[in-house]
């Protein structure tokens, strides 16, 4: 069983007693000892998670509440019958397959299951990106925090794949293309594979 903070929210949202202190609690205890996780000194619902671009501070205080579904299956039939078109589309009708998860299911965990969705999507692609950098945290024209950018892009990795560009390493190849451009280099483990 998956033991990481949507399977605890979970858990303590299948029990009426839980409260936003005990899940905390739970948090503290599961992931005391991880290297990326900490809990704040004068705090008894907050946690920080260290992520690629710096530590996020998380309040759990209304987390129970929010990762409970509260639209009734009944009710979402409903709107989604309405004649007006904007009630409508708000409110698609569930797929077949699903109904019977997604009555049970939380917020967090449709969000999990949207982002292994995504994942598989992005696999299947070949993405070109474009990364945006805010000049400033005031989100005010003409001023430029360099600070802040350069910490933007230290943490996309914009400014390593720069120093790899500039080592000399311009592009990237496929696996395939490598292989079979350089399968002459060791032919006798290839033959082994």
């Amino acid at each position: 069983k998956p033991g990481g903070i949507i399977a605890l929210l979970d858990e303590a949202c299948m029990f009426p007693k839980s409260t936003h202190e005990t899940l905390s609690q739970k948090l503290y205890e599961k992931f005391k000892n991880h290297k990326r996780f900490a809990k704040p000194k004068l705090s008894r619902t907050a946690f920080t998670i260290q992520h690629y671009a710096g530590d996020v501070i998380y309040q759990s205080d209304h987390f129970l509440d929010k990762n409970k579904d509260y639209v009734v299956a009944e009710h979402q039939e409903l709107l989604n019958a309405s004649r007006c078109s904007f009630v409508s589309v708000l409110f698609p009708p569930a797929p077949e397959e699903n109904t019977k998860s997604s009555k049970s299911s939380s917020i967090a965990t449709r969000f999990k299951m949207q982002l292994h969705e995504l994942m598989e999507t992005l696999s299947s692609t070949e993405p070109h990106y474009i990364r945006c950098v805010k000049p400033n945290s005031v989100l005010k024209p003409a001023i430029f925090e360099n600070t802040n950018v350069l910490q933007q892009l230290r943490c996309s990795g914009v400014l390593e794949a720069i120093r790899i560009s500039c080592a000399g390493y311009p592009t990237r190849k496929l696996f395939h293309d490598f292989l079979h451009r350089f399968r002459i280099l060791a032919p006798e483990i290839l033959k082994e594979k």
